[in-house]
């Protein structure tokens, strides 16, 4: 799978666990300023939860193979051969091309909506009367309803002259408390992850949090109550929202409504927000994976007669020259780990697709997703010699089948620890790695 692809379904499943979980147990409580934090925090940590592997520290560990491959004949590989079907690779990958093209398509429209509409805004600013107040603007503009942004207070022109002095302290109350850095934050998160449906109703809670706080403040300046619900029920809902401003529409205002004649939560409820801590460390553990790197265990196998016994000495990828290898044996590199470490084989750019092939007889001892080496196939063959293939994209073979050398036995990829597509390949011989340049024709 496209390491990106890969990345964004994890991080929205981190979302929606967490959401969820506000949803379930946070959401009725009175605690506005408890929940606006967590609503807020619920974006970074869903960006980098998945990134737990590479923030903390990981434990080595082994992968070790039971099944030990007995001798196998040549009538049991011809069979074997016979019942393998070539993967159609075009349509994969134009799969795969079409899914990355249909997200980039969806944060293109996400994006160009959100400069849109702060282009209709800067539009009303530059078309209204501005009144210059302590700490914020006055504008009067030609928009349906009052509403804030940023430092600006837009009100409608048929209203400047009875506008009530509570819904302006109502707006000031949002300038003050940033609000609009909030909305901001929301809808460009929205533009990276706008396949989640639950990112949507995020901003409807996100939305009513900041009218939660607005008029708890208005209320706490001394307005009555019910005097201050008379005056929301007065306002007119928007027929065309803009979701950089927009907080009047009807389950909104009933939504305020019931928070500001609701009883204040108790003090043992804030314990409540305990809950989010075990879970943020599941979350962590999930996707803290152990390194598998050096530890990866092989068991030998027997190889048949079938394989005739020579060193590994094809290019192992199709078309493919020196030219292509672009990072060296015993080279010192810093991946995403960004700890320097020492290059145990070579690395051979190419297309994603590109066809790798067996680099000499031998047995497929390995063909597997195998954590940070990604899908990865390990051939044995005669005279103690092994050959790693990391990174594919996938497989043309399985394990404990016998190739001859220059078979198809999968495809050049990006997965695992992989910063771009290429084929990692190693050479040893009865454990110990070589160069593999020695081997290549």
């Amino acid at each position: 799978m496209n390491n990106l692809a890969l990345y964004l379904i994890q991080a929205a499943c981190v979302f929606a666990v967490l959401y969820l979980l506000y949803i379930l147990f946070l959401e009725k409580l009175t605690f506005h300023n408890m929940n606006r934090l967590v609503l807020l925090l619920l974006l970074p940590l869903s960006i980098l939860v998945p990134f737990s592997n590479t923030i903390f520290p990981s434990v080595s560990s082994k992968i070790i193979e039971v099944p030990l491959l007995e001798h196998i004949t040549f009538e049991a590989i011809n069979k074997q051969l016979g019942g393998i079907e070539q993967p159609v690779l075009d349509a994969s990958f134009s799969y795969s091309t079409l899914l990355l093209a249909i997200y980039w398509l969806g944060f293109s429209v996400c994006l160009f909506r959100i400069l849109l509409n702060a282009r209709q805004l800067s539009i009303l600013r530059k078309n209204a009367i501005i009144e210059q107040k302590a700490g914020y603007q006055l504008l009067v503009a030609d928009v349906p309803e009052i509403f804030s942004y940023f430092h600006w207070v837009f009100i409608p022109k048929h209203k400047s002259e009875q506008c009530n002095s509570n819904i302006l302290e109502h707006e000031k109350m949002h300038i003050r408390l940033k609000h609009s850095w909030d909305v901001i934050l929301t809808e460009v998160y929205i533009a990276f992850f706008w396949f989640n449906p639950l990112l949507y109703f995020y901003r409807k809670s996100l939305k009513s949090i900041h009218e939660f706080q607005a008029d708890k403040g208005v209320i706490t300046n001394g307005v009555k109550t019910s005097q201050y619900m008379q005056l929301l029920m007065q306002s007119l809902e928007i027929q065309k929202p803009n979701n950089l401003y927009n907080y009047f529409n009807q389950p909104m205002l009933k939504k305020r409504v019931t928070m500001m004649t609701k009883p204040k939560s108790s003090r043992l409820a804030r314990f409540t927000y305990v809950l989010l801590l075990p879970v943020c460390v599941l979350l962590i553990s999930a996707f803290t994976k152990p390194i598998i790197e050096e530890n990866l265990f092989v068991k030998t196998l027997k190889v048949s007669e079938f394989v005739t016994p020579s060193p590994p000495s094809l290019f192992p990828v199709q078309n493919g020259t020196k030219e292509d290898i672009s990072s060296f044996y015993l080279a010192v590199r810093k991946g995403r780990t960004n700890k320097g470490t020492i290059h145990r084989g070579i690395d051979i750019k190419g297309k994603v697709g590109t066809p790798v092939l067996a680099t000499a007889d031998g047995v497929v001892n390995k063909a597997s997703l195998e954590g940070n080496w990604g899908n990865l196939i390990v051939i044995t063959h005669a005279d103690g010699y092994e050959t790693w293939y990391a990174h594919l994209n996938g497989f043309n073979t399985s394990e404990n089948q016998e190739v001859k050398k220059g078979d198809i036995i999968g495809y050049l990829g990006n997965t695992g620890l992989s910063n771009g597509p290429h084929l990692h390949y190693e050479v040893k011989q009865n454990g110990k790695r070589l160069n593999p340049i020695d081997y290549l024709k």
